[in-house]
This record gives C-alpha cells, sequence and structure tokens, in this order.
C-alpha cells in the first residue's frame, strides 16, 4: 500500500515531501532490522520497537477477522492484557520436535524469531566474539539451556559423562542429570586466595574416559576464578572431545568474551551459552546460544520439545534493539568504573575493620574476608537494609568452590547496569553492619 499516493491529493506537495522525510527517518532503521538483521549501531525508541513487533504480530493468523479456528489450540486469549504482554505472538514459536521450525499459524513469530536469533548472533560478533557462525535464542533460562545442549549432545554425539571443573552452583549440576548424562564434578585447587580448576586432573580425566564432554565456566563468584578456557579448548581439540561453555553473565566483560575468541581460535569449543537478563537486561527467560559450528545448533534445537512462548525471544530482540551497540558499550564501561569502585570501597572499608580483599582474578565482583564475623547473619542483615545480591559465605561452607576454604568472606558484584549509587549505598550500609 503506497501511502504517499493515498495522501498526495489531501496536502500541499512540500508538504508532503516533508511528511514523508519524517516518516523515512522513522522507518529507514525498521527496515535496516527486516533487510540486515544486525545488531544496530544506535538504539531503537520504543515506538520503533512497537512499531515492528505490531506489523509482525499481525502477520499471525489469529488476527485474522475472518479465519474460522477450529483446532485445539488456536491463540484464544482470555485477556486482552494477557495477548499485549505477549507483544500478541500467541501462537508462540517452533513446532514439535524442532524449536526453530516455521509454523503454518504464526509466520509472524516466525519471522520475529530468525530476526532475534540473526541480531543477537551479531550482537555477540560485535561484543568480542567474531569468530562464531551460528546462533539462536532460546525461551529458556540459562540452565535450562545447558541441559538442552546436554542432552543434544547424548543424543546426537554418544555422549556419556561430562567433566565439569567445580562450581558450587545447583543449576548446571541439575541440567546434566535432566539430560540424562553422567556427571564428573573435577577437583580445584587452592592458589593464594583463589581456587581455581585444577587442570592437570581434567587432562588426566579426559585421557582416560570415552565418550565424554567438559562444561566450563567464565563467570562465577570469587574467589573461584574463570576457567582457563583457551587451555580446556586445546585439550578438547587434542582428545576430540567437545566442549560447552557456562558463559553466564560474561557478555558484559569484554575480557572474558576476548578468551573466549582466543578459546574458539586455539582449540575446539562447541557451544557457549550466555543468559539474556544478566547481559541484556531483559527479564529472565531467555538464553543467547552461539557457536563456530552450524550442527551442534541446530542439534539442540531438535532436542527441545514441543512449541514454545515467543515472549522471551521478543523480549530479547526489544532490549537489543532498545540497547544497540553505542549504548552498550557505554554501560559496558560503567560496568568496569563501578568494579573499580567497589573494590576502593571495600578496600577502604576491610582497613577500617581489621580485614582485606581476596586476591583473586574476577572482571565482575571483588570479597572482602570476614575474620572473626558471623558471614549469615551479616547476610541476612543486609538484606533487611535492602541491600539485594551480596553472598556472605563461612569459612570451609558450600559455596567456595572447595572444601576447607580457609576464610570467612563476602562477595559484592558490580554487573551491568548497576550503578555507582548502588556500590555507595551498598557499602554503606555494610559498614555500618558490621560495625554494630
Amino acid at each position: 500500500m503506497d501511502i504517499e499516493k493515498m495522501i498526495e491529493d489531501l496536502i500541499p506537495k512540500n508538504m508532503l515531501r516533508r511528511s514523508e522525510t519524517t516518516l523515512g527517518a522513522l522507518l529507514g532503521p525498521l527496515r535496516k532490522v527486516l533487510h540486515q538483521r544486525r545488531f544496530l549501531d544506535e538504539s531503537l525508541s520504543d515506538f520503533q520497537i512497537d512499531l515492528i513487533l505490531k506489523v509482525l504480530a499481525s502477520l499471525d493468523t489469529d488476527k485474522d477477522p475472518e479465519a474460522a479456528r477450529v483446532g485445539e489450540r488456536e491463540a484464544r486469549i482470555a485477556s486482552p492484557l494477557v495477548s499485549e504482554l505477549a507483544a500478541g505472538f500467541n501462537h508462540g514459536i517452533g513446532r514439535s520436535g524442532h524449536v526453530t521450525a516455521p509454523q503454518p499459524k504464526a509466520p509472524g513469530a516466525s519471522i520475529m524469531q530468525q530476526i532475534v536469533n540473526q541480531v543477537a548472533l551479531d550482537a555477540m560478533k560485535r561484543l568480542g566474539v567474531p569468530n562464531v557462525r551460528y546462533g539462536i535464542v532460546l525461551p529458556l533460562s540459562t540452565g535450562m539451556s545447558l541441559a538442552l545442549v546436554a542432552a543434544a549432545l547424548r543424543q546426537h554425539y554418544n555422549v556419556k559423562k561430562i567433566l565439569f571443573p567445580r562450581i558450587d552452583h545447583t543449576s548446571p549440576k541439575r541440567a546434566i542429570a535432566i539430560a540424562g548424562v553422567d556427571l564428573e564434578i573435577t577437583p580445584t585447587v587452592l592458589n593464594d586466595d583463589a581456587v581455581d580448576a585444577d587442570l592437570g586432573y581434567l587432562e588426566n580425566a579426559i585421557s582416560r574416559e570415552d565418550n565424554t564432554a567438559v562444561l566450563a565456566t567464565t563467570t562465577f563468584f570469587p574467589p573461584r576464578t574463570p576457567d582457563p578456557i583457551k587451555e580446556i579448548a586445546k585439550l578438547c581439540q587434542s582428545h576430540d572431545v567437545p566442549l560447552f561453555v557456562n558463559n553466564a553473565y560474561g557478555v558484559q566483560s569484554l575480557e572474558i568474551m576476548q578468551t573466549i575468541r582466543s578459546a574458539i581460535d586455539a582449540g575446539r569449543v562447541d557451544m557457549i551459552i550466555q543468559s539474556g537478563d544478566k547481559n541484556f537486561l531483559t527479564p529472565v527467560g531467555s538464553s543467547i546460544l552461539v557457536s563456530p559450528n552450524e550442527e551442534i545448533i541446530e542439534k539442540t534445537a531438535e532436542s527441545y520439545a514441543g512449541r514454545a512462548s515467543a515472549a522471551p525471544l521478543v523480549q530479547t530482540l526489544a532490549s537489543l534493539l532498545s540497547l544497540g551497540l553505542r549504548r552498550y558499550e557505554t554501560l559496558r564501561s560503567q560496568q568496569v568504573e563501578c568494579r573499580t569502585l567497589l573494590e576502593e570501597r571495600l578496600t577502604e572499608l576491610a582497613e577500617r575493620i581489621g580485614q582485606r580483599i581476596l586476591s583473586t582474578t574476577n572482571p565482575i565482583a571483588c570479597a572482602m574476608t570476614l575474620e572473626g564475623i558471623d558471614a549469615q547473619s551479616l547476610g541476612g542483615r543486609l538484606y533487611n537494609r535492602r541491600v539485594t545480591g551480596p553472598r556472605a559465605v563461612g569459612s570451609g561452607q558450600y559455596g567456595s568452590c572447595i572444601y576447607h576454604y580457609p576464610v570467612s568472606y563476602l562477595v559484592m558484584n558490580a554487573a551491568i547496569g548497576a550503578t555507582k549509587n548502588d556500590i555507595e549505598a551498598a557499602t554503606t550500609k555494610l559498614y555500618k553492619e558490621i560495625s554494630k
């Protein structure tokens, strides 16, 4: 439909030309999203994002006023609010047996899914891993996405056991259990304050076992350090062992992303999984999976049972379009500044109260000792003072990723989206609670 021809007789031509300029400026970025499917340099406005979502959602068959809908699943919605919360993509995405397969009743949702997959892949390339070639956004949290990858490795690559350098986090363990694969947690070693993966043990385990894969981790709480992804990738390549990486909140760190890039260049990396909410400020519910290998992406998509909700993908696409590369780079810079400020404030506090900062490598979080302080009680008191997110671990307790860690400690994060006000307020309240 040619809007210009419809209105050319209604207003003077000079006004028409001016209106075309305005319309072109509004729709130009939307055309770029549809045609190029790239992570744009600049942010789109909420109006522009809403417009593109409405246009795509209107293509689904439930928007056809003349349709005779006699199936058991016809996107009948009880409340207009519920439909609005799903951005109108009420039929969901995928088909039974393949989460990215086009759905006849949902051509708009199918297009939207292809767009978000390609925009997310381009975002990952531009944010530090240009050597990945394929990607998919899943309507699952990181843990369930790990389970789906593990299931694909079991079903299509005959993986029977996954080697997992110890991380004291329940989600990855449950993910592997759901997939029906055996798990061997490989130990860690203590190097001064830092808890590192035992690379020698892992190499021996890879050598002695058949039909194995490795799950490595880039982001966790100190004193646990990021796994040496590059060295592990070399081991996996030399032994022909699949490697998938839990990069839960690593996209925000250029340092971590460059490590993954080097690992792909130097060895074997089959899949990298990252959280939508932790990296791209979306509601919980989506993960971005990228790989240099098309086959593992395809096999993972085939492992998804049934259709899926479109809402987490819509939220991810909207967030990516709202951020754009320049705004994301600004947020990354702010994250680095907040991480520096956090360590400065905790160092000042530690010196006042006779504690110290743990000497570990972590670009997002840092930790302070709590010697002589009840860690569990302190964590609860901070929560009651409206400080969310700190992690207090007692000496030798679960959470340190090693047996018998020698000191109690408190972890605070300066993750993407945190502000200097957050850091100042949290450390001030921490000092007040410890002073009591």
